[in-house]
């Protein structure tokens, strides 16, 4: 009877440590990323893990709804504990994230292994590939242009608009997509893009004549590429993978995507480790992993084709060089196309909060007004320079800029821009 009971107590003190140990071996990631990312990188990560370590690793997914929400979230758990967030890596979102969190001091300083960073180079068209102190590292690249649908535009009569202005005019009034920047990265470039493409006022005058366009404002850009797939969109601003990814189930005889020419940029999409990662070792790893030529092809590759993903297809760009030599199908490769438009990318970072939290007041928390202003706009009874006019000139910006996040100055003039907002409109629909 002893002797049971010391091989149960045996057996149960097995079983514990097994389960600790298996728990112990975890990972936790915030990102934006779709479904289908998340799946076929954690999958190849897993069997790169086990290789290495001889060890089994879970990896918790965390998303607030898009990169911009991702991002709020991370800056609110670090003001509730400065030291920790709980979470290891912050993975996607594009750049401008990573230039906030490493400047509020949220990213660790980590530098890769030197034989992978001399695959990478340091800047692509102009825009850095990763930072210099190497807190946050370019995974693959994102191109940012206008995914249409050939067959509604036919029905609609309207041509590929071929710069981002081009979706401000009439014959695409309630046939563009766009979503809210608030919560989309990859849709806050775009509008970042426009601005400085086109300079500050007429760069606004788009961005309103887009939203004015729109029948809807979803929260996420994915939604907004899949709108134009089912044709309730003509057209739609859209981030490479999501447009590729639609061109791939409906044919390039039905859609195709336009690179606005000397009007957008090739912009890493990063992931960086935050300050107080509890897993650390396993998020070294794990960034390693994602700039390994395995991964690289995980991104950029088919689905089904030899090293690419096994369900999905990522339609990533390589952050490496030597990662288009054998691709299986032709892609862009970033490296070899030159972009005129030199983006100010600190600039677009400082700005980050101003410009969406500007597009809500003038635009997107006002849309059913700006929609029906517009359309008397359209139809010869409101005045292009009252509907066009905006609150904000560019000389104020910077000092905007500095007192934006004190919370009481920013409703302040939050406030203040709705109501002018909504004066404009509510005049234009009146006819006056």
């Amino acid at each position: 009877m002893k002797m049971k009971k010391q091989t149960h107590l045996f057996t149960f003190f097995v079983l514990f440590v097994s389960s600790t140990c298996i728990a112990a071996e975890n990972l936790v990631v915030i990102s934006p990323h779709w479904e289908g990312v998340k799946i076929e990188i954690e999958k190849a990560f897993k069997k790169y893990y086990y290789n290495i370590t001889q060890k089994d690793i879970t990896i918790e997914w965390l998303d607030q709804g898009g990169s911009s929400d991702d991002l709020k979230y991370v800056e609110s758990l670090f003001k509730k504990n400065p030291d920790t967030t709980g979470i290891d890596i912050f993975f996607g979102g594009g750049l401008d994230p990573y230039l906030r969190l490493k400047e509020n001091g949220y990213l660790v300083p980590w530098k890769i292994s030197e034989k992978i960073l001399k695959e990478i180079p340091k800047e692509c068209n102009g825009m850095p590939n990763y930072d210099k102190d190497y807190t946050w590292y370019g995974v693959v690249l994102s191109s940012f242009g206008i995914l249409c649908n050939k067959k509604v535009l036919q029905f609609i009569g309207a041509t590929e608009p071929q710069k981002w202005s081009d979706l401000a005019k009439p014959v695409y009034y309630r046939w563009v997509g766009a979503s809210d920047p608030r919560h989309s990265g990859s849709m806050h470039m775009m509008f970042e893009i426009i601005l400085q493409a086109n300079g500050w006022e007429k760069g606004w005058e788009t961005i309103l004549g887009i939203f004015a366009n729109t029948t809807s404002i979803p929260i996420s850009a994915s939604q907004a590429a899949k709108d134009t797939a089912i044709g309730q969109t003509a057209v739609s601003l859209s981030i490479d993978s999501y447009a590729l990814a639609q061109i791939e189930v409906n044919g390039s005889e039905n859609m195709s995507f336009v690179l606005p020419e000397r009007e957008t940029v090739i912009n890493p999409d990063c992931a960086g480790i935050l300050k107080g990662a509890p897993n650390f070792e396993n998020a070294k790893l794990f960034m390693e992993f994602l700039l390994t030529d395995e991964c690289q092809k995980i991104w950029m590759y088919p689905k089904g084709s030899p090293g690419g993903p096994e369900k999905y297809s990522l339609n990533r760009l390589s952050i490496k060089p030597a990662i288009y030599k054998d691709c299986p199908i032709p892609v862009v490769n970033p490296y070899q196309k030159k972009l005129d438009l030199a983006f100010d990318f600190k600039l677009a970072s400082k700005r980050w909060a101003l410009v969406n939290d500007l597009a809500g007041a003038i635009a997107i928390d006002c849309a059913s007004y700006l929609r029906k202003a517009y359309k008397k706009v359209i139809d010869g009874s409101c005045d292009r320079k009252i509907f066009f006019e905006i609150p904000v000139k560019e000389s104020e910006q910077h000092y905007l800029i500095e007192n934006w996040k004190d919370p009481v100055f920013r409703n302040k003039y939050l406030n203040k821009y709705l109501k002018f907002s909504m004066e404009k409109y509510r005049s234009c629909i009146k006819g006056k």
